[in-house]
């Protein structure tokens, strides 16, 4: 299968990941489904039951539930940003990507609040121990009861250690969701300055920009009371607490195990990435004229509009 096609297939199984196209049936964990091409040569994503429909099979595929939801295609997506971090955007043509544990907030890919770490530890002891104990391995069996709970200790400390290295390779692009323009947006990502810009794309063009798309999960974080509840072990990425919930993430997420740099970047279309570009509400006039300038140096052509909130208003 030559690169456009594998690119294409890609496309459709992240498209078409929860459902059989031909019935609407939703997949189960580790349901079996099919993907491949019917008698037009469209791509189709088959049940077990729609399986005949499929002419020729490309992948046969366990379904399991992601971590993250994925926002609809049209999601209209804004990340703001000062001018000198365009144009490194422009300039390299690659989003920038920053390790996790760089981030001003603490709490990223935590599991919960350290107050309630004897809850957590106490659940993945007994599931340990049951998992233990529930073995067909005889030699695993045949542990003492002392045995059984110093092995579950070590897993116990081995999920810990997961944990703090995942934070370590992973890393995040961030987005803001929202139909329009945000005003605490501008603020918060730009400090408001006179040469900030805001870029305008949705959920499809952000995916089809990305080269090594495979390697890349785009999805809505999630946020959660941390006293109450846990991000969960495969989850803790996609989690934030409440008190950022304004901020309507939508997050790319790469994983980079032989990588410790602070950020990295990922090449990316811009063409097809971009679909506008805003720019500050405290921008002067001429400002636009130069994001114009530096646009055309990169061959980028897109709209650049002052900031709506600038409208005039009548009484």
């Amino acid at each position: 299968m030559d690169k456009k096609l594998e690119e294409a297939v890609s496309v459709f199984i992240d498209e078409n990941y929860d459902n059989c196209t031909e019935c609407g049936h939703a997949y189960r964990d580790d349901e079996e489904h099919f993907i491949g091409y019917g008698e037009n040569n469209d791509l189709k994503s088959a049940c077990i039951d729609c399986k005949s429909n499929i002419k020729t099979v490309l992948h046969k595929r366990e379904f399991y539930r992601r971590a993250y939801k994925v926002p609809r295609h049209d999601a209209v997506l804004w990340r703001y940003m000062d001018f000198s971090k365009y144009v490194s955007l422009l300039s390299r043509s690659s989003i920038y990507f920053a390790r996790s544990d760089t981030f001003e907030d603490h709490f990223e890919g935590a599991q919960g609040v350290k107050s309630n770490r004897e809850k957590w530890d106490r659940h993945y002891l007994e599931f340990f121990e049951r998992a233990i104990l529930s073995s067909p391995d005889v030699g695993i069996t045949q542990l003492t009861g002392d045995e059984v709970k110093s092995e579950s200790q070590r897993l116990l400390k081995q999920l810990q250690n997961i944990g703090e290295y995942g934070r370590e390779r992973t890393y995040i692009n961030c987005w803001h969701e929202n139909e329009h323009e945000s005003e605490a947006m501008w603020r918060l990502y730009s400090s408001y300055i006179n040469n900030a810009v805001a870029i305008k794309t949705t959920y499809k063009r952000l995916s089809s920009s990305l080269e090594e798309r495979e390697n890349i999960q785009i999805g809505m974080v999630e946020y959660l009371d941390f006293k109450k509840q846990f991000s969960g072990v495969n989850s803790a990425f996609w989690r934030k607490r409440k008190s950022f919930q304004h901020e309507r993430e939508v997050r790319a997420v790469y994983f980079e195990f032989n990588n410790e740099n602070p950020g990295i970047l990922i090449p990316c279309c811009l063409s097809t990435l971009i679909e506008a570009v805003y720019v500050s509400p405290k921008a002067p006039d001429w400002f636009k004229s130069v994001v114009n300038d530096v646009n055309s140096k990169y061959g980028l052509d897109v709209l650049v509009s002052d900031s709506e909130l600038n409208e005039e208003p009548f009484y």
